[in-house]
Formats: structure tokens, C-alpha cells, sequence
């Protein structure tokens, strides 16, 4: 079973990246318009907003901050415990975006070469293409504008047993597609997939109920 990287894997990974490359403890750190950056950005308290038409070729990564991308700037891979990630018009990540507690978005024609994961927090996808999965344990997930999920999306078994019910949404809608099936492996989770608009799934939709509009 996939399983996402725990706390104190992001905390040692942030200790350890701290002692090289583009590195902060308690700031933030801002990439203005049109730079190139080589390495990896790393904050533990602060967040890192990159500007527009930036290339940064390394890792975002922070522990308790958001990452901001602008328009039509590349990145690899973007990691946050603690805070979203928003990518703007046209952004590139070549690797992964992965969060443990914060959302992710983004606008129309960025594209994700990897996945996007998420525990606790909605993906909010438009006029996106994302080459591989949209995972997730306890968020919302929306695929809007002709969205592309070349990959499944997938609602991850929750370690641990809450008392509380549990239920999510996935909504396909204005021609998007998921290429791959969508998946929720946690069957102690209400799970409804809304298609509305022309939003598609080429291959199958797995215990959950669906719902057209």
C-alpha cells in the first residue's frame, strides 16, 4: 500500500537540507521575476514564494509555510507539512507536489510531470495535467476546466480508526478526464464521485457511489 512520508521524515529531511543550498530557519524566502535558481529552497518557519517566469531547478521544500509559484515558472519537486501549495497560470513542476496538512491548486495550463498527494487537504485542479496520480486521505478533491489525470485518483486508507463519519467528493466537471480509474482504498469512507459537465473516467470508479449532474 502507498503510504505517505511521516512527520519526522519531513522534519530530518528539512534539518538536513538546511545545512546546504538556498536555505532559511524562521523567514521566508522570495524568488523576484525571471530568476534562475540552482539547488533546492528550504524553510523550516516561513514560506517560499517564487515570482513569474521564474526556473528554479531544485526541490521547494517547508515545514510550516505555504509555496507560492508564479506564472510560467518551472520547479521540481514542492514539499510543505504545514501550508498549502498554489501553482499560477502555466507553472511547471517536474517532479512531485505533496502536502501533509495544507491544500493544493492550481490554474489553468500548469502541468505536474509527477503525482500530487495530499493527507489533510483539498487539491483544487483547473485546466491542469497531471501525468501520473491525484492521491489523497482526507480532502476534497476538484478537477475543473478539461483537467487531465493521465494517472488514477486515489482516496488512500487512513491509518488509525476515527469515530467520526468520514466523507469526501470528487468532482470531474467541464471536460475533464481522469485516464486511469479512480480508486478508495479506505472502505470506512463515504466517497462520492460527482460528473458533471462532460467530466469523464476511462477506466473504473472503485466502492465509491457516483453521481451525474
Amino acid at each position: 500500500m502507498r503510504t505517505f512520508r511521516n512527520y519526522s521524515h519531513w522534519l530530518m529531511l528539512a534539518a538536513v537540507t538546511l545545512l546546504g543550498c538556498d536555505a532559511t530557519v524562521n523567514k521566508s524566502i522570495h524568488v523576484e521575476n525571471g530568476q534562475t535558481k540552482h539547488g533546492d529552497l528550504n524553510s523550516v518557519n516561513g514560506s517560499i514564494v517564487i515570482g513569474s517566469d521564474c526556473e528554479i531547478r531544485g526541490d521547494c521544500r517547508t515545514v510550516n509555510g505555504s509555496i507560492e509559484v508564479g506564472r510560467a515558472s518551472s520547479v521540481d519537486d514542492l514539499q510543505s507539512v504545514n501550508g498549502g501549495i498554489d501553482l499560477d497560470l502555466d507553472v511547471r513542476v517536474t517532479g512531485d507536489a505533496e502536502t501533509v496538512n495544507g491544500p493544493l491548486s492550481s490554474k489553468a495550463g500548469a502541468k505536474i510531470e509527477g503525482r500530487m498527494r495530499t493527507i489533510n487537504g483539498d487539491i483544487d485542479l483547473q485546466g491542469t495535467e497531471v501525468n501520473r496520480d491525484v492521491v489523497t486521505i482526507n480532502g476534497n478533491i476538484a478537477l475543473l476546466d478539461k483537467t487531465i489525470v493521465r494517472g488514477d485518483v486515489i482516496v488512500e486508507e487512513q491509518r488509525g480508526r476515527s469515530s467520526e463519519p468520514r466523507r469526501l467528493e470528487i468532482r470531474i466537471a467541464n471536460e475533464s478526464l481522469v485516464e486511469g480509474d479512480v480508486i478508495v482504498e479506505d472502505k470506512d469512507i463515504d466517497v462520492r464521485v460527482i460528473l458533471s459537465g462532460g467530466g469523464k473516467v476511462m477506466g473504473e470508479i472503485k466502492n465509491a457511489e457516483v453521481v451525474k449532474e
